[in-house]
């Protein structure tokens, strides 16, 4: 079954084709395998308008404007660790414009800024390196008392919540 935005302009003709021809509204729909309330929508925008061409500027209003976006995406890189709430409550101080938390998470993605944790580690200098190479030496003979002393742990975070609490940050991909 097709909805009507989804017919190409040629099915489309010819559904008002047949129904100019008289070809009643339940054989077109059999025929062409079209559901009944499109046929109708589309024989009445014909009476109305001539045409079965959609319209430009149909569908669901946008509820930012570029200019919007692009200002999402400015506060996002000035401030990266902002949350959505955050730049949507900067946004409407700025503009007027009132979105959800949702909305303002896709507009940066869609320039390319993505919430991700922020990089754990620095890069390692010589003198870490140094400094870590003389630790292992200093314990490549110790005895199994005295790694019994030692207490190892693997410091990861576990949470039984869906949200872990962890700033995340704008990033732009592979930084």
């Amino acid at each position: 079954m097709a909805s009507l935005h989804r017919l190409d302009d040629a099915t489309r003709w010819r559904i008002v084709g047949r129904l100019k021809v008289i070809q009643s509204r339940a054989t077109c729909c059999r025929d062409l395998g079209v559901p009944r309330n499109v046929v109708s929508t589309l024989w009445k925008q014909f009476t109305e308008t001539g045409t079965v061409v959609r319209q430009p500027g149909q569908g669901r209003k946008r509820a930012t404007t570029l200019a919007e976006d692009r200002y999402l995406r400015l506060l996002a890189k000035r401030d990266r660790s902002a949350t959505a709430t955050q730049l949507s409550h900067k946004l409407y101080n700025a503009t007027g414009t009132s979105i959800s938390r949702i909305t303002v998470m896709q507009r940066p993605n869609a320039g390319g800024l993505y919430a991700r944790r922020p990089v754990v580690c620095a890069p390692l200098t010589v003198n870490h390196k140094k400094a870590r190479l003389a630790f292992c030496r200093e314990r490549l003979s110790w005895t199994e008392d005295e790694w019994g002393w030692v207490l190892f742990s693997d410091q990861s975070r576990f949470s039984l919540d869906s949200d872990s609490r962890r700033l995340l940050i704008w990033r732009e991909p592979g930084s």
